[in-house]
């Protein structure tokens, strides 16, 4: 009997190895948590076909916004773990929503960590429509009349970064949010906001066509795709530092050979001179990681955002 059972186990492992091997055999989903045209769904489809090249079948991009990001990750957890349902997340997921929201899952044990692929910082700008040019400025312009920061929705890193602000220097400005961050800046451009921490990649083309005011980064240092914008620090805000990261992430339990594959086909699309062109001329800095690094890296910015979001004060939605 004992010998009857490690053969089906032999089989059933057998069958298995086969099916991963044929892996993929259809069209591969990518979820994106944010309306098209922010940063995340820019990274998203400069990579998705090339790796839609590497791994034999087409990545599809799917623009799911809502709860910053939480939305598509709910949805992508009730698909089969089977590498055919993936999304890329951000630190707004993992790590800043856990500290602001009772979210349905959990925020590090629910998913399969496949990749990371940058990170960038957030730049505030402001309305090419209003008149301050630095934080005093904005400042005195809130005393006097209703200001505005849009961001790309509660929880995310441009709502965190203004919520610091208005600790940091007392202005008063209120929170518009926005289902994803082309409509924050949209809000910029129009003047139905006046000030907005986006993430350095969803406006660099503004910024260099002077159709928005580039104020500051909240970096330690100034980037070479905006070699003129000053740091907060240079503006007199030592220590403000907020930025974002994409990274590929799937269900929890999906199969280590899939996920190994699909990690491959990252670092290699992150290789391509092209690639590699285009996200540093937005700004971003590539970060290649295994799975495994993947996955303590995000532990470590959960750890470190919920404590920034809890010592920012601000309160659970």
């Amino acid at each position: 009997m004992k010998t009857l059972h490690a053969i089906a186990s032999l089989l059933l492992a057998l069958a298995a190895g086969t099916a991963f091997a044929a892996w993929p055999e259809k069209p591969i989903k990518v979820y994106i948590g944010y309306a098209a045209g922010g940063s995340t769904d820019v990274v998203a489809r400069l990579l998705a076909p090339r790796l839609g090249e590497k791994l034999g079948q087409p990545v599809v991009i799917e623009n799911k916004p809502g709860a910053a990001g939480d939305f598509a990750a709910e949805l992508m957890l009730q698909a089969p773990p089977d590498g055919y349902t993936l999304m890329m997340s951000t630190v707004a997921l993992h790590a800043i929503n856990p500290g602001l929201f009772r979210q349905k899952f959990d925020p590090i044990g629910d998913f399969s960590m496949i990749a990371m692929v940058c990170s960038y910082p957030m730049i505030m700008i402001g309305s090419p429509q209003t008149s301050f040019k630095t934080i005093a400025e904005l400042k005195a312009l809130a005393e006097k009349t209703p200001t505005f920061y849009s961001s790309s929705g509660v929880g995310s890193p441009g709502h965190l970064a203004g919520e610091l602000l208005v600790k940091a220097t007392g202005a008063r400005l209120t929170h518009v949010p926005y289902k994803g961050g082309s409509p924050s800046v949209l809000a910029i451009l129009s003047g139905e906001a006046q000030v907005n921490f986006a993430t350095l990649p969803a406006v660099v083309p503004q910024v260099r066509a002077g159709k928005v005011r580039a104020i500051g980064l909240a970096s330690a240092e100034r980037n070479p795709a905006v070699p003129d914008v000053p740091t907060m620090a240079e503006l007199g805000l030592a220590d403000f530092e907020v930025g974002t990261w994409s990274a590929l992430i799937g269900p929890k339990g999906m199969p280590a050979d899939v996920v190994r594959r699909i990690n491959a086909a990252v670092e290699e699309t992150l290789d391509d001179p092209q690639v590699k062109k285009v996200l540093l001329d937005q700004g971003a800095e590539i970060r290649k990681m295994t799975p495994a690094e993947t996955g303590s890296f995000v532990r470590a910015e959960n750890a470190r955002w919920v404590k920034v979001v809890k010592d920012a004060g601000i309160k659970p939605q």
